[in-house]
């Protein structure tokens, strides 16, 4: 069901506002910037915690490593209490097509047994996965938690494990559910060309795990993954590029956890694609995905990146084509020169909320 396009005109805003906190420098100066412009834009903080599982340590009741808790201490430091959180964690692994690493010294060490071999459903998985949801839960307070960052990708990448993950996230939503009833449970999907195999295949995954979801959240990255022409400028994303979602999850609510749009033209060699867009062109995909987002009776909105960070990916990330695809899509460029497309934004911002 759409709402109508005169409530672009209201004085409020029925979605939350937020930023997931990426920094644009491997420096403490540059993390304490981020979450203040955060702070300063938004209403809601995205905490994302899905480079591993201290799998071991839950098992064996251990405590989990220095690494560990000074990565969630530290989110947590900069969690002001006027924040709406949005907490997510996934049990897939960087490829999308298998369980995910261990978290220990590193956020991605390599599985040893029987972790290696193990399925979505073991019983042993179910209940290091819980166990790690919840005390997350207790930790951060959030309003959203999705359980399941784009686990679309595993229905396409991986069939024959999506089977054991209908299992999974049956077991680990009623082991939730029964401490947090309140709490809205999620998972999102990665949205790529409407109609194509891949939502297809979206589609008949998802109707198999819908009864253990209160709020489908979206990723959308147009420019990146959908296949038309000059994918660069908004003007030219298909009708129902957002609005697809009633199709592949209805009478579901939903909720964009992850979005953003390149404010500089990007070329990837290791993938051949070049995609032009400037600072006009991400100030026009802000208001077209806000328009959209009220005809969707959205939740929240979630910008990935602030500040654009070419600093990060020179110095730390090693240049790599993957993380690219994000670097430029800042409201602040590299250098924090704000840019137009926040001008639309704050004017959002700057609607008083209204819950549904």
């Amino acid at each position: 069901i759409l709402r109508p396009t005169t409530e672009l005109n209201s004085s409020t805003r029925n979605f939350y506002m937020g930023f997931t906190p990426w920094p644009y420098a491997a420096t403490l100066n540059a993390i304490d910037d981020v979450y203040d412009k955060i702070q300063t834009h938004g209403d809601l903080l995205a905490h994302h915690l899905d480079g591993g599982i201290p799998w071991q340590e839950l098992h064996s009741n251990s405590p989990y490593h220095d690494n560990v808790e000074g990565d969630i201490n530290s989110k947590l430091i900069q969690t002001q209490s006027n924040q709406v959180i949005y907490l997510a964690i996934s049990p897939l692994n960087s490829a999308r097509d298998g369980l995910v690493a261990h978290w220990g010294a590193d956020t991605s060490e390599a599985l040893i047994a029987p972790w290696d071999s193990a399925e979505f459903n073991d019983t042993a998985v179910i209940n290091a996965y819980t166990k790690f949801s919840l005390d997350l839960i207790a930790r951060f307070e959030p309003k959203y938690f999705n359980y399941g960052i784009e686990i679309n990708e595993l229905m396409i990448n991986s069939p024959s494990k999506f089977d054991a993950y209908v299992g999974f996230i049956e077991a680990v939503s009623k082991n939730i559910r029964q401490e947090y009833p309140d709490l809205k449970l999620m998972v999102s999907l990665a949205l790529k060309t409407p109609n194509s195999e891949e939502m297809l295949l979206t589609k008949s995954g998802y109707a198999r795990i819908k009864e253990y979801v209160d709020i489908v959240g979206i990723s959308t990255y147009a420019y990146a993954f959908y296949n038309h022409n000059d994918r660069g400028n908004p003007s030219n994303l298909p009708t129902d590029w957002l609005s697809q979602i009633n199709i592949i999850a209805p009478d579901t609510p939903m909720a964009i956890t992850e979005t953003g749009w390149i404010a500089e033209d990007m070329n990837l060699s290791s993938f051949s694609l070049h995609v032009e867009s400037n600072v006009h062109y991400q100030k026009e995909y802000v208001e077209k995905l806000f328009e959209a987002s009220v005809q969707l009776e959205a939740a929240f909105v979630i910008w990935f990146s602030v500040v654009d960070f070419d600093t990060l990916w020179s110095e730390t990330l090693g240049e790599d084509d993957i993380s690219k695809i994000w670097r430029d899509t800042g409201f602040y460029d590299q250098n924090l020169n704000k840019r137009e497309a926040l001008i639309s934004w704050d004017k959002w911002f700057g609607k008083k909320y209204k819950e549904n």
